[in-house]
């Protein structure tokens, strides 16, 4: 029996197994989600079983890869709009976790080697503690503080658990302590959604203006006065594709689609607004594709060449949530959904060729997925070295991201452009989502373990005040970062909830907010704040040990 249960694997998914049944049960209406692998995990780890360290962080690094790649393509566009939002809050959370640091180190005279991994802890922020850790290795070399890098990770181990767990429960119920109704954020946030990137629509108009007399289509709007594009002609009674060569004649009535805004534009450039039937006739097709052939990935409209090469028009794009109004700078990318248009036999051989092979809506290209990964992780061991004389600072230090935080940054900029050079990336909505939750709960197995392990006998040797220092610094941050969201910004509940997760950098509370809501705007809050929280952290992580060393 001992033989079988000191079987790493058969730990690790038990664990799992287990932590997923138990957090599938609802009480209440609530229910713990991916966290109740976290504590199962912690009742495992008391009792002396472990994990691998290189499991835990495979996990970590599936988890944050593939919420980059799901964040990327909305990520720049958000974080434009709203960065300096993100900014003020990631900076009101961590400033404060580190102030309320420096206060309970003074008030409980902690060495800064101990305060340092408390602030780690606190805010869930492993990372933070290798940098930690490195620092106080090289502060301690002729040092008369006597620092000791054991004592980074012993403040750690004891406030992590409270930390991650405390959040996970408390984005449980804050819609309830807020008094914000999930629904109606949705409702709302739908509503924002649409006005940002406004979904595409089918006017139709009558062509008044003797200026479009004798034109072809591709003449009428040639320097993009308006985003948008004819799409079909009624003339008589026959209505036809709008191919790039048909010639416009007065009273012909046509179809444009775009977004509200560029419709109007078209009124003027056109004629008056008509509302009319414009079914087209069985030799002509409209048809929605997904693009799954490689050869036509990465290319533009222009370049593709589709009514000379094909013989067809597309008319809409689809692509994570968005509606595109194609151009021809516009490129087709792995997974989008196109509206096709043209005669009946051209459509379908165009879509047979767009659907490549069937197999493919189901696979993920395993060679770039792997790239980004691989260089996600050299990003993470690159040392960026801060310049000197910075106060409270060491000369000659360097900070690094990590692989977690390398391989999250690496997924925002793969999941936004779609690719790696010449390599287009495709990963199905599926493989995503396996990747996200199943990194997600064995990250969770291995830290619920490895705090499990530590938590009572730190606690019985450090005593209670540690763990109360650790409870300070946490709370003290998530009530900064929740007072800027709520009262500062009046951030939707969703987006509060992902960003307050980010600022804490904890995945399990992440999955939290995720399972109460069918919309992305948790992730993309994230997302958001991820990075800016994590560097901050990273940084006084390694400020804190500067400035307390010297402390009385």
């Amino acid at each position: 029996m001992a033989a079988i249960l000191a079987e790493k694997m058969l730990v690790l998914f038990a664990i799992l197994a287990i932590g997923s049944w138990i957090g599938q049960q609802s009480l209440w209406g609530l229910s713990l989600g991916a966290a109740g692998v976290l504590f199962t995990a912690l009742v495992f780890g008391n009792f002396g079983f472990t994990i691998p360290q290189e499991v835990m962080d495979l996990g970590l690094l599936l988890f944050v890869y593939a919420v980059g790649l799901q964040a990327g393509p909305r990520f720049f566009r958000t974080f434009r709009r709203h960065g300096l939002r993100f900014v003020a809050i990631a900076t009101a959370t961590v400033v404060t976790g580190a102030l309320a640091t420096i206060g309970v180190a003074y008030a409980l005279h902690l060495p800064a080697d101990l305060a340092a991994g408390l602030y780690s802890g606190a805010l869930t922020c492993t990372p933070a503690l290798a940098g930690a850790v490195d620092i106080v290795q090289r502060v301690a070399v002729g040092s008369s503080a006597g620092l000791n890098s054991a004592s980074v990770s012993v403040g750690y181990g004891i406030a992590y658990p409270f930390s991650m767990i405390s959040l996970v429960l408390l984005v449980q119920f804050l819609p309830r302590l807020l008094r914000r109704d999930v629904q109606l954020e949705e409702q709302k946030w739908h509503a924002e959604r649409t006005i940002e990137s406004p979904d595409l629509e089918a006017r139709q108009y009558l062509i008044t203006n003797p200026n479009c007399e004798g034109r072809r289509v591709s003449e009428i709007n040639p320097r993009r006065m308006s985003l948008a594009n004819i799409s079909r002609i009624k003339r008589g009674e026959r209505v036809f594709a709008a191919t790039p060569d048909i010639v416009l004649k007065l009273n012909d009535i046509v179809m444009v689609v775009g977004s509200a805004e560029e419709l109007e534009k078209m009124r003027f450039l056109l004629g008056e607004e008509r509302h009319e039937r414009m079914d087209v006739n069985s030799d002509v097709l409209s048809l929605d594709v997904e693009v799954l052939e490689e050869s036509l990935t990465g290319k533009s409209l222009a370049r593709i060449k589709l009514w000379e090469r094909y013989t067809v028009v597309i008319t809409r794009i689809r692509r994570q949530g968005l509606e595109i109004t194609p151009t021809g700078a516009t490129s087709l990318e792995m997974g989008d959904t196109i509206r096709v248009v043209g005669e009946k036999t051209a459509v379908e051989d165009f879509e047979r060729l767009i659907h490549g092979s069937p197999r493919k809506a189901d696979e993920t290209n395993m060679v770039p997925f792997l790239i980004g990964l691989l260089l996600g992780i050299l990003v993470g061991a690159i040392p960026v070295r801060l310049p000197s004389g910075l106060p409270g600072l060491p000369d000659g230090l360097s900070l690094r991201l990590g692989s977690a935080g390398g391989a999250f940054l690496v997924s925002l900029l793969v999941g936004h452009f779609g690719g790696i050079g010449s390599f287009r990336l495709y990963v199905p909505t599926a493989a995503k989502n396996l990747a996200r939750e199943l990194g997600l709960m064995i990250f969770l197995a291995g830290a619920g373990v490895n705090a499990g392990a530590h938590f009572l006998p730190v606690l019985q040797t450090q005593g209670a005040s540690l763990l109360l220092a650790g409870i300070v610094v946490t709370i003290s941050s998530v009530t900064a970062g929740l007072l800027v969201m709520h009262l500062g910004f009046r951030m939707n509940i969703l987006a509060t909830m992902g960003a307050l997760c980010a600022c804490m950098t904890n995945p399990p509370g992440l999955g939290a907010a995720n399972a109460q809501t069918e919309t992305e705007l948790p992730t993309l809050s994230y997302a958001s704040v991820y990075p800016v929280a994590l560097i901050f952290k990273i940084i006084l992580a390694q400020v804190l040990v500067s400035l307390l060393q010297h402390a009385p």
